[in-house]
């Protein structure tokens, strides 16, 4: 079963800033999910998001 991780979590696991966060979100290259107000990302979007880059290099 996946977590569902907020902001400073993934940004703990992704080295990246708050508008690249949203930017990632936004383009679709993190996957996410809105409840209520608040949008999470699961532990396995971000796998999935580094191993893409990991691919892409």
């Amino acid at each position: 079963m996946s977590r569902l991780l907020d902001e400073s979590e993934v940004r703990k696991l992704i080295p990246i800033g708050h508008s690249k966060y949203y930017e990632l979100i936004g383009s679709g290259a993190l996957r996410s999910v809105k409840i209520g107000r608040r949008r999470f990302v699961t532990d396995q979007a971000v796998a999935d998001y580094i191993a893409a880059l990991d691919k892409a290099a």
